[in-house]
């Protein structure tokens, strides 16, 4: 079931999914934290002293960290958003949710080169090519076995991932692709905000608001909750449930566009790529409540948070295992999510 009320609060690695920096910072724990080289070594420095229990960080690096992890968070959270959207209605798990992304990203790359123009204004351009595409994939590939087993599904949108990939690399090549773009950072109080990443977070609480607005304010997002609510019970009052299938996909397939749009704005980026940051996504998505929109923002922020403490602190990809085992114990405990709905509904 959708869940739609907002939370009263509101990469690669570091590893996977970093907050790059100028390309001369050394490969290390510390690029996720902006690649500013005198913050770079205090933190690869904190790193291994809290790692050994020698001291604790000053406040001024505890913000930065915190500064991070909040827009990690958001960007993950973004990332989630489409998915959560057509699991919630359609009762769907996109595996091409990554691929989707990275067309978009590829598509602000051809566009910028191709106009001249700054990349935020390939943004609205690539969310829309998104939703055309997810209600094409949808008709196409979805639509003939909405009511077939769930495993069907998966296949089947695996496949599209692969189509997807493999015509992107076919046409662009594996080889890492920017758009030398350098956004710069703002320094407040000593911290760093990096405005890629500023801009990333600021487009994902406006999705998330856009989003729930319509859901909750029109009589068409009114049918998506019907429908998300009790398919067969919409089919009766008159609602063309086949109808907001597809929008539902192809809306979902423009939020995997926005979040893939946004990406190469702080970072580059691979045919790859995408993957990368799904498989995290899946976990906020759980972590959150399957079909919860607030739920996949605080999933975000909760991951955001313990990759970049967590790289800090335990070094290496040790936080994965923390990630995971979250993952895993929310599972076993509120298997629906900490804001999803009973599993009994």
């Amino acid at each position: 079931m959708l869940s739609l009320s907002l939370p009263d609060a509101c990469c690669r690695d570091v590893g996977i999914v970093a907050l790059p920096g100028p390309p001369d910072v050394p490969a290390s724990a510390a690029e996720a934290f902006g690649g500013l080289p005198s913050l770079a070594t205090a933190v690869d420095a904190l790193g291994i002293q809290a790692v050994l229990g020698i001291s604790l960080p000053s406040p001024t690096i505890f913000a930065q960290y915190f500064v991070f992890a909040v827009l990690l968070g958001g960007i993950y959270g973004l990332v989630a958003l489409g998915l959560t959207m057509i699991f919630g209605v359609m009762d769907v798990i996109n595996f091409a949710h990554g691929a989707l992304m990275v067309v978009a990203m590829y598509t602000v790359l051809v566009f910028s080169d191709a106009t001249g123009l700054s990349p935020f204004f390939a943004v609205p351009f690539a969310v829309l090519l998104l939703f055309v595409l997810g209600i094409i994939v949808y008709r196409s590939t979805i639509a003939p076995i909405i009511d077939a087993p769930q495993e069907n599904q998966l296949i089947v949108t695996f496949g599209v991932l692969l189509i997807l990939v493999s015509g992107i690399e076919m046409i662009f090549g594996s080889d890492p692709q920017q758009l030398g773009l350098n956004l710069g950072s703002l320094e407040i109080a000593g911290v760093f905000v990096p405005q890629g990443q500023l801009y990333a977070l600021g487009i994902a609480l406006v999705a998330l608001a856009g989003t729930w607005l319509f859901l909750q304010r029109t009589m068409l997002g009114r049918a998506i909750r019907g429908t998300a609510d009790n398919r067969d019970g919409a089919q009766y009052v008159g609602i063309d449930v086949p109808r907001i299938d597809a929008l539902t996909f192809g809306i979902g397939a423009a939020l995997a566009g926005l979040a893939g749009a946004v990406i190469p704005l702080f970072q580059s980026f691979t045919p790859a790529l995408g993957d990368q940051y799904l498989i995290n996504a899946f976990v906020v998505v759980v972590l959150g409540g399957l079909g919860s929109f607030p739920g996949a923002f605080v999933g975000g922020l909760i991951i955001g948070f313990i990759q970049v403490f967590g790289s800090a602190y335990l070094g290496g990809s040790t936080y994965q295992i923390v990630i995971f085992s979250a993952f895993i114990l929310v599972l076993l405990v509120k298997p629906e999510g900490l804001l999803g709905g009973s599993t009994d509904e």
